[in-house]
């Protein structure tokens, strides 16, 4: 069964495409607020195979195996380019996508992103994620949404979605990010690059010393946030990607 057929994926508005990739669990309802994007671009949020509404295709995934879905799913839609957008352990599949397919990428853009797992808060941040999976699925569904939202009806929006999850899959995703490592092969993205981190998440953006030598790429830090900037500092979160699109990418086009 080719991927496009398992993979579920939300698609509003014209012009160029934007393509969001959700961390381990959290699905494309993650990216709820990104829809206000519509309006100017082509938005596509899909869930990852054994997330969300997508079936599982397979236990053993891998980065590679999720770059092939979207891969696959940018073939079924006729999409030659995209703007491929990771968030926290997406950013690895978002890495990995503009390793392999350069010519199908626009530009890049890494919301806490990091290409390995290289600071003791995040190895801890990762290690207690993964054993309360295993321990209670609905009580780290529980800490990943309230840690995204306040807002009572989003944040039973985001457990019902990941409700749907194969944990097992989860789990994986989990490990197979927690393994990943590109940090020696950055040199070679070239295409614009656009790196956002909350200012108060140390134990992330540090992961910012590995893109220093990019030749074209910026940093935002955004003031009094943590990680999570998609759900609250969205506001901030898509302006940078609109001024990113039309300062970096728009340009490169012509």
């Amino acid at each position: 069964m080719r991927q496009q057929q398992v993979i579920n994926a939300d698609d509003y508005g014209d012009g160029i495409p934007i393509i969001f990739i959700h961390p381990p669990g959290m699905g494309r309802t993650v990216f709820s607020y990104q829809r206000q994007l519509s309006a100017m671009y082509r938005i596509i949020l899909p869930d990852l195979s054994g997330h969300g509404d997508s079936q599982t295709q397979t236990k053993d995934v891998t980065i590679d195996t999720y770059v092939e879905e979207l891969r696959e799913l940018l073939d079924s839609k006729d999409i030659e380019k995209a703007v491929i957008c990771g968030y926290s352990a997406g950013s690895m599949v978002a890495q990995q996508f503009v390793l392999t397919y350069p010519n199908r990428t626009q530009g890049l853009i890494l919301s806490g992103g990091f290409p390995k797992v290289n600071t003791k808060g995040l190895k801890i941040e990762y290690t207690l994620g993964m054993k309360l999976l295993l321990k209670s699925p609905r009580r780290l569904m529980n800490v990943l949404a309230k840690g995204h939202t306040s807002i009572k009806e989003f944040k039973e929006l985001l457990i019902s979605e990941m409700e749907k999850n194969d944990t097992e899959v989860w789990y994986k995703f989990y490990n197979e990010s927690l393994q990943f490592d590109c940090s020696e092969r950055l040199q070679q993205i070239k295409c614009p690059t656009l790196l956002m981190y909350g200012n108060r998440a140390f134990w992330i953006n540090a992961h910012k010393k590995f893109y220093q030598n990019l030749s074209n790429c910026e940093c935002l830090y955004v003031k009094g946030a943590f990680h999570q900037l998609p759900t609250k500092h969205f506001d901030v979160f898509n302006a940078n990607i609109h001024n990113f699109i039309q300062d970096r990418v728009v340009p490169a086009t012509w």
